[in-house]
């Protein structure tokens, strides 16, 4: 049989209802598996007045419960002839089991009597009312209201239940509504009330009622609606993630509505006008090459504009908004971008870590090392961080925060900077998202890290670690984007010796955090990325990380050849001599050793093949050779078990023992330099 739950509310947050939607079917899907009822498939299904999930192959009943009960030890219940006493009989009788199902089991010291216990299950129509009324009090909201006064508080008011199950009404129970089989159509455009006669007919009657349920259906409609605009007239589409999801969720039956935008905005560029109908939530401006296109695609829930009387609303709200959006452009021309650097002064980026201006020298400190370390032209860069945050100051970008960085990039090149200069300004906000591209050029790319490790930085520095949820600076996603960057971008430096380097940059506050948290926090956002992005064995990235370096790209090259090794039988063996080595120098720290101390001819051997592997290392190290340091690490196995089997390292003599000690320590260090194998799972 099929379950459909549907729950009709007042129109909910176009971003909120596919995050309730999904909330309602884990807590179905959670509350059947607790009720011991199988079953198939669970759909979720949601419009802006309304969630719904439909689950299919429910039973007749639920499960039997099978259970073990413990009862009183075996010492109590049984008398020394075996037979039960009266505390057995009792605990039979409790559960309406017969003596003779008494069975003796031993937990830990003791016996004890147990029983086993079946419950028939109850059939499902019984059970139903109560798991999904439960199901739905437990999703969680941002903020609930309360619309009577039966003490049910969600969201948005709940008007309306449905609950069937195959084509029997289940009746649900929520506050004063009870559910039943009428959910309703369209507001404006379909019946008020749709009756359905079974759960396997819900999304066809309410397509019938010009109800889209299917998220995905209401997608498709509009991408079809946009494909179709895009062959038409020649253009392309500017639909963003988060708009597309937008018209998804304030439409039940969205219709297509094209409109013309005026002439005279279309000297404004692209990403203005992109930024300007994407800010109502329902338009979808095109682009025809790099130019803005002269329409636009609006959409509505409802019939279609036969009139056009829509289309007439719609560019009298986008003319409107063109018209504010080229004051503000013409107004932040009369400035050249270079005058508005001094005003960032004024500006508060945070209180302890002091204005925009500050935070722009301190961007130009990392840039000038980044130069360096990755030989690029010094002065273009450092004009670029000169300029990186001057479009905070513009009317532009004060109505529209996501153009920072593009607006600065246009201003640049009106203003008569280099190219190379206005990329860079352009492209130092990318990626915002893990979706976004990375900056193309190379001064874009390190204007770019040096923006977001100055955010990390100073945010761990003043004391703002993220915890659980809580990220204000949005540190996370900055970290990722940084290691994404040098990751990607195959960037070879060692960016702890740059953080080292501007230091004295950042103020030392009480409570703040020190360098050392900042290289950790970069660490772990190295080991998320290996692992969800790279899809690397988490006991290889274990192994790559254990030994902390500021070249991440050094860090994944050493991880991707261990992964290609890893399941070999030459380096699981290496793995396990090594996990030797490592686990009896773990309290010894010194790698101080005299090789002249050494007595036995096993620690001469494996002192010789220390000082030709290390020197083969060291080379294959230089040119980045990862599979080569490994393969020449592994002519230390035989060794090593050799050592281990003629050698007593903790001879009684403390000079000898300390010896031996130091010079194992040389030997865990020198396997250091491509990872940690102890960390390996091997056979």
């Amino acid at each position: 049989m099929k379950l459909l739950f549907e729950l009709g509310t007042e129109e909910l947050p176009a971003l909120e209802a596919p995050r309730l939607a999904q909330a309602l079917r884990d807590k179905v899907t959670s509350a059947l598996a607790e009720a011991r009822i199988h079953h198939g498939e669970v759909r979720a299904f949601w419009t802006p007045r309304r969630l719904a999930v439909l689950v299919e192959d429910l039973p007749q009943r639920q499960e039997d419960r099978v259970e073990e009960v413990r009862g009183p030890a075996a010492s109590v219940g049984l008398d020394e002839a075996g037979n039960p006493t009266q505390a057995a009989l009792g605990f039979a009788r409790r559960y309406h089991a017969s003596p003779s199902e008494l069975v003796k089991r031993k937990v830990g010291e003791r016996e004890y009597l147990f029983l086993t216990v079946r419950t028939p299950g109850r059939p499902v129509q019984e059970v139903l009312p109560e798991l999904l009324a439960q199901a739905t009090r437990g999703i969680p909201c941002p903020k609930t209201m309360r619309w009577d006064d039966s003490g049910l508080s969600f969201l948005r008011p709940i008007r309306w239940l449905v609950c069937l199950l195959g084509e029997e009404v289940i009746p649900v129970r929520l506050g004063h509504l009870v559910a039943g089989r009428t959910t309703r159509g369209h507001r404006f455009f379909g019946p008020r009330e749709v009756s359905i006669s079974r759960a396997e007919d819900y999304l066809e009657r309410l397509r019938g009622a010009h109800v889209l349920s299917d998220p995905e259906e209401r997608k498709a409609r509009i991408l079809e609606e946009v494909r179709k605009v895009e062959e038409e007239r020649g253009v392309r589409a500017l639909l963003s993630d988060d708009l597309l999801g937008r018209l998804v969720g304030t439409a039940e039956w969205p219709v297509g509505v094209l409109g013309t935008i005026p002439r005279e905005f279309l000297k404004l560029p692209a990403p203005v006008i992109e930024a300007t109908l994407h800010e109502e939530g329902k338009f979808v401006p095109f682009a025809r090459g790099d130019a803005p296109a002269e329409v636009f695609l609006g959409f509505r829930d409802g019939a279609p504009d036969e009139k056009g009387v829509v289309r007439q609303g719609y560019e009298r709200v986008v003319r409107a908004r063109l018209r504010d959006s080229a004051f503000f452009f013409e107004h932040d021309t009369r400035r050249p971008l270079a005058d508005r650097v001094r005003d960032l002064k004024e500006v508060i980026y945070e209180a302890r870590l002091g204005t925009m201006w500050q935070r722009v020298e301190r961007i130009r400190a990392i840039c000038g090392r980044l130069a360096e370390v990755l030989d690029l032209p010094a002065d273009a860069l450092d004009r670029a961080a000169f300029l990186c945050k001057a479009d905070l100051t513009t009317e532009m970008v004060r109505e529209f925060p996501e153009l920072e960085g593009v607006m600065g990039g246009i201003y640049a090149r009106l203003s008569g900077e280099p190219e190379e200069v206005a990329r860079a300004i352009g492209e130092h906000v990318l990626p915002r998202t893990r979706t976004d591209p990375l900056p193309e050029t190379p001064l874009g790319v390190a204007l770019s890290l040096a923006d977001k490790l100055d955010v990390v930085v100073g945010a761990i520095r003043v004391g703002e670690v993220p915890t659980g949820s809580r990220d204000p600076y949005g540190i996370r996603r900055r970290a990722g984007a940084l290691v994404r960057l040098i990751l990607e971008k195959r960037l070879r430096f060692d960016l702890f010796a740059l953080i080292d380097s501007v230091a004295g940059l950042y103020p030392e506050l009480v409570g703040g955090k020190s360098f050392e948290d900042v290289k950790r926090f970069l660490v772990e956002r190295l080991r998320s990325t290996l692992l969800t992005d790279y899809g690397l064995p988490h006991d290889v990235v274990e192994a790559a990380v254990a030994q902390p370096r500021g070249d991440f790209l050094g860090t994944l090259e050493r991880a991707q050849a261990l992964a290609r090794l890893r399941g070999e039988a030459a380096l699981s063996d290496l793995a396990i001599a090594f996990s030797r080595v490592r686990n009896i120098t773990k309290d010894h720290q010194s790698a101080e050793f005299d090789p002249d101390a050494f007595q036995e001819e096993a620690e001469r051997e494996l002192w010789r093949a220390y000082l030709k592997v290390g020197g083969h290392l060291r080379r294959a190290l230089e040119s980045h050779a990862y599979d080569e340091a490994i393969q020449h690490l592994l002519a230390l196995k035989g060794p090593i078990d050799r050592y281990f089997d003629e050698v007593l390292v903790m001879a009684e003599d403390k000079a000898l023992r300390e010896n031996r000690l130091g010079f194992l320590r040389a030997v865990v260090d020198l396997f250091l330099e491509i990872g940690d194998l102890s960390r390996l799972v091997v056979p």
